[in-house]
């Protein structure tokens, strides 16, 4: 025998569910073999900034460069994978403060906010000694080498640097834009030899651009460090070079110059909060000193007694969060806090950056924190990009409702991680200006950058979305419950149909043709012999028998050919095959439909008419009938069929059960159908058989169908027991 189709479909299935894992499993063992292999280049001019993971200060892409902003120790900005081992990194970086340092971190690990909070190493530039320094951070600073640089570390400047690693032994060289070039290097006996790459800054902001990592061999090592002598540490504590721990005492003395001439102030200075003394209505000239906040959209600043705003401030560079500045200009006062307009903005030296202050979305409503720098708490309820440079957040707190902006590019790749109806811990500066309120909430808070925004909570599952996601995958899976079922059950009636079909031919050409052979033959031998007259009625009654059986393997084929219900309907092929096996025996056939005729799956239809040609077969057969009545009626959740003929009748029970009835009783209960006869001697016989038709996918009466179906299965299976 061939083999069907559906086993050919389920083999090319699993044919192709092989070829898609093996797909599959070759791209991950690409890309895992990838993530592994040190190799980057930055897309900063594209404005780019994927995979970048910050440890405090504020970062951004400015110009083709990655720009932190602030001058807050040990800002960090992580990429990479940790297992890469030998690599080197080269960038371009430039120094945004007077002090401070900033560089490249390489082979980092388990890296938290703060200073020195990571394991790994560091090399870069410091402006205090004008040196390019190397060491080692293990949650403490373990400073190896700190070699002079040739003119000088200058802010505003570019300078290229290269760092590399392999095996223990690291280098680094720094190039000015001069063409002079600085190089040291370490070997570190226990050295860490795999971790990510990374920028840092410390007490300053910086510029990197440019950034490249590439595997390190020996041969890049040594043709970094030429001739340089690689020094080791003794022990293990990481101590270092005796000459590394002094500055250089001309750099010192231009770094103590610089104080005197430029760190001036006037000792005359205002505090903030006495600003609001000043008469309203009436700008005043007045002194204030502060450290620096938020320098876009607006430059806020503030010291220990308040906040205050410096819209168009003129400065003679460019500031930073954490500058302490002075300013100069008329002051103003607003419904909460002052103003200072057409200010002179001079830096006096760097700082560290002010600390938050937590407070609640109710205080915040009240005005007491107008201009400061301030941590809230909140609900998200509405995420909106104004443009692709402003981001707009509406939040809850209990009854209380803010808003919280935040400037800078690339913000929908960095507020990914923030959604609706996640709670986030912000900081920034508390405002009421209406500008930013828009009248919409009491107070708007602006943010440094999108880093200044924390996730604290992720939304709850069960959202309105999720649930209508759920709902709808439930009916998919349904649906495609429901359809794979039909093509099984389709495929199993296709394949009994099938045997039928060649049972019906196998039998015709067998059994048919044998019962007719057998009759010739008889009745050629009642033929010859005519003069014995006690054989012939013999003959007689055998060829009867072999013209009835005949009948009944004729009737027995026609009951096992493929029936056509789709075009005649279940009643009109039932009345079809009755008319068929009453023949001309004269026995009338009424036919009822009730209820509204529907499609009903093939499995149940193929067997209810199973049943009702038995029916109408006993009946013809056993209970010599003239009048057979064949009643349908359709339910909503139901089809019943019935039989009834005036015969002879018989006496109902298990015991009188023939081959026939236990058959009906074995069909009815492959579809977990109700099958009840009901007879006795002289009043006929009534066969009924009560179906249930699984109604449409999305229709209500679903739970009375899978109700029902239970109760008949559990039924049946007690009454077989």
């Amino acid at each position: 025998m061939k083999p069907r189709r559906p086993n050919r479909i389920l083999l090319a299935g699993a044919w192709l569910f092989a070829l898609l894992a093996g797909i599959a499993g070759a791209r991950y063992g690409f890309l895992a073999i990838r993530s592994d292999s040190p190799v980057f280049r930055d897309a900063f001019a594209q404005n780019k900034q994927d995979g970048w993971q910050p440890f405090g200060g504020t970062w951004e892409i400015v110009s083709g460069a990655m720009q932190n902003s602030s001058d807050e120790r040990g800002a960090k900005l992580l990429n990479g994978s940790t297992a890469w081992t030998n690599y080197a990194v080269e960038a371009d970086v430039q120094l945004l403060g007077e002090g401070g340092d900033a560089g490249l971190l390489l082979r980092t690990s388990q890296e938290e906010e703060g200073v020195d909070a990571y394991h790994g190493y560091f090399a870069g530039l410091r402006a205090d000694d004008d040196s390019l320094i190397l060491g080692r951070a293990d949650y403490g600073w373990h400073e190896f080498q700190a070699a002079p640089v040739h003119s000088g570390v200058k802010s505003r400047r570019w300078y290229h640097l290269v760092f590399v690693a392999y095996e223990c032994s690291l280098a680094v060289s720094a190039t000015g834009q001069s063409g002079n070039t600085t190089v040291t290097a370490i070997h570190d006996p226990t050295c860490v030899r795999a971790g990510r790459f990374g920028l840092q800054s410390y007490a300053t902001g910086a510029l990197w651009r440019n950034v490249v990592v590439h595997p390190a061999s020996q041969e890049t090592f040594r043709s970094l460090v030429e001739n340089t002598a690689v020094p080791t540490p003794s022990g293990h504590d990481f101590a270092l070079p005796q000459e590394s721990g002094a500055l250089n005492s001309s750099g010192l003395r231009e770094e103590i110059d610089r104080d005197m001439r430029d760190h001036h102030s006037d000792l005359n200075a205002r505090k903030i909060s006495t600003l609001r003394l000043l008469p309203p209505n009436t700008p005043t000239a007045v002194t204030v000193h502060g450290v620096v906040t938020l320098v876009s959209p607006v430059l806020f600043i503030q010291d220990s007694t308040g906040g205050l705003a410096i819209p168009g401030g003129r400065s003679t560079r460019p500031l930073q969060i954490g500058d302490a500045i002075e300013a100069k200009g008329n002051a103003e006062l607003h419904d909460f806090s002052s103003v200072l307009r057409e200010a002179e903005v001079r830096p006096l030296w760097t700082h560290t950056p002010a600390s938050p202050v937590a407070i609640s979305a109710s205080q915040a409503a009240t005005g007491a924190f107008d201009a400061q720098y301030v941590e809230l708490e909140g609900g998200v309820v509405d995420l909106d990009f104004v443009t692709g440079q402003t981001l707009v957040m509406t939040l809850e707190e209990g009854p209380q409702s803010f808003r919280a902006i935040v400037n800078g590019r690339n913000l929908k790749s960095g507020a990914q991680r923030v959604s609706v109806r996640s709670r986030v811990r912000l900081r920034g500066i508390c405002v009421a200006d209406p500008e930013y309120t828009k009248d919409l909430t009491p107070v708007a808070l602006l943010l440094p950058s999108i880093d200044d925004v924390e996730v604290v909570k992720d939304p709850p599952w069960w959202s309105t979305g999720h649930i209508v996601a759920l709902i709808i995958g439930f009916l998919l899976l349904l649906l495609a419950t429901q359809a794979a079922y039909g093509f099984v059950a389709k495929s199993r009636l296709q394949a009994v149909i099938g045997e039928r079909e060649r049972l019906t031919h196998d039998m015709h050409d067998t059994l048919g043709q044998s019962f007719a052979g057998i009759g010739f033959q008889l009745e050629a031998i009642r033929d010859d012999t005519v003069q014995d007259e006690h054989l012939r009625p013999q003959l007689n009654s055998a060829i009867q028998m072999v013209r009835d059986s005949h009948k009944e393997a004729k009737r027995s084929i026609a009951a096992l050919r493929p029936q056509n219900i789709e075009s005649l309907g279940l009643l009109g092929t039932l009345d079809q095959d009755a008319r068929r096996i009453v023949g001309t025996g004269g026995i009338e056939v009424k036919t009822r439909l009730m209820g509204s005729e529907r499609a009903i799956p093939s499995t149940i239809a193929d067997t209810v008419l199973r049943i009702g040609q038995e029916a109408i077969a006993n009946a013809v057969r056993h209970g010599q009938p003239n009048k057979l009545i064949l009643t349908i009626f359709y339910d909503q959740t139901d089809l019943r069929l019935t039989v009834e003929d005036n015969g002879t009748g018989f006496r109902a029970g298990d015991e009188y059960d023939g081959f026939g009835i236990r058959g009906m009783k074995k069909r009815a209960e492959s579809i977990a159908a109700d099958f009840k006869l009901s007879s006795s001697p002289g009043t006929g016989t009534a066969v009924e058989v009560l179906a249930p038709i699984p109604p449409p996918l999305l229709h209500r009466s679903w739970p009375v169908f899978v109700w029902k179906t239970l109760w008949r299965h559990l039924r049946n299976g007690a009454t077989s027991q």
